[in-house]
């Protein structure tokens, strides 16, 4: 019995001998990496809760950056002008400038991946027409943290529109390493003033100096980006990869639009060795009419039908073209080649360059099941 109760009270005693306290940590929860001449220059978004004067526990976010020649150089920089311990497991962002991603982004990726504090279930995004550390530094009145902002707003446009990827760090790297298969990742820019954007009492003004803002993708040739897409080559690259939840087109109607969304996607690929055919099917239902239709006559729902379908196929056929423009099958078609044919696929020497000659087809089918809360357009209930 003595024996049990001392085995007992060492656990109770060793059970917290690493404990420190979360005041101890610098909270990383965002990071943007630039080029600075020949160096590396590494900003990190620091989150930690901070007292104020009333007591209670205020957010408090700072940037600090560091410069050296490799990536774990410059994080040490930064390390020596910060009073606590950074800690990264909460890292939620990372965001690549242009020139970086262009030179090159295995550097990047072995760092990450090689960091023990590193959880990889973070975003990947290139900073398009700016530096990396601005996109991180642009302040939000709707989001505690920049990184936070930029998390939520690729979480909720990915669900909402079909031109936003997942853009995950696992799923970028994985493509990587795929045979016959090249990644994307989405681009941030900044709207506004960048200076204004940084400036807290800024925030507090009904509209703001600046903002970030999600814009298309780009399309890398293994570790290299090599071009961005336009938003309709960014929405038929997703339509491909069925990294599409909701989507809509807008259709000209008159003197107005219609607008047709769709919330249930789903494509089949039927991977031949020389061609790809894809097989689309989705429904959805109207948005908006800014005409006057009939949407009780059937023959007007085949033919919006029918012009959703022709737009899908627009949005594939600009995705194709500009893939093979530029020798890079970013759809993965080389990867499903190899699963099926794998002799096939080793015998063909350069897979992005027999890309460009391969056939692909595209069948469409789409159900317009619903008209929305109204029956009928404005137009056609006052005739």
């Amino acid at each position: 019995m003595k024996k049990l109760l001392i085995f007992f009270t060492l656990i109770i005693l060793t059970g917290c001998w690493n404990y420190q306290e979360l005041n101890d940590y610098a909270i990383v929860t965002g990071m943007a990496i630039d080029l600075n001449k020949d160096e590396y220059e590494v900003s990190l978004l620091i989150a930690n809760g901070d007292k104020s004067e009333d007591g209670n526990s205020k957010a408090k976010v700072t940037v600090s950056s560091g410069k050296g020649e490799s990536i774990y150089e410059a994080i040490k920089s930064v390390s020596l002008a910060t009073p606590k311990e950074l800690y990264i497991s909460h890292l939620s962002v990372i965001v690549i400038s242009e020139d970086i991603a262009r030179k090159g982004v295995t550097p990047v990726l072995d760092f990450l991946l090689r960091e023990p504090q590193s959880h990889q279930n973070f975003y990947l995004i290139i900073a398009k027409d700016s530096k990396a550390k601005d996109c991180l530094s642009i302040l939000t009145p709707l989001a505690d943290y920049p990184s936070q902002n930029i998390t939520y707003n690729i979480k909720m446009t990915e669900q909402l529109q079909g031109r936003i990827t997942d853009a995950s760090f696992n799923s970028f790297v994985s493509k990587i390493l795929e045979k016959g298969n090249n990644p994307v990742t989405n681009s941030l820019i900044i709207i506004g003033s960048t200076d204004k954007g940084t400036n807290e009492e800024e925030q507090q003004n009904s509209i703001i100096g600046a903002y970030t803002k999600l814009d298309t993708l780009g399309l890398f040739k293994g570790d290299k980006l090599i071009d961005w897409a336009t938003m309709e080559e960014s929405i038929g690259i997703n339509m491909i990869l069925g990294d599409v939840n909701t989507f809509y087109v807008t259709i000209p109607c008159g003197n107005d639009n219609v607008v047709i969304s769709s919330n249930n996607y789903e494509i089949k690929k039927d991977i031949e060795k020389d061609s790809i055919t894809l097989n689309i099917q989705a429904e959805g239902m109207f948005n908006e009419v800014g005409c006057t239709i009939d949407l009780e006559d059937n023959n007007t729902i085949k033919k919006y039908q029918e012009k959703v379908e022709d737009k899908i196929k627009i949005y594939i056929n600009k995705a194709i073209d500009k893939a093979k423009s530029i020798k890079s099958d970013v759809f993965g078609f080389g990867y499903l080649t190899y699963r099926k044919y794998p002799k096939y696929y080793n015998s063909i020497d350069d897979w992005d360059q027999h890309f460009t000659n391969l056939t692909i087809k595209t069948n469409v089918k789409f159900n317009l099941k619903n008209k929305g809360s109204l029956e009928q357009t404005i137009g056609e209930l006052t005739k």
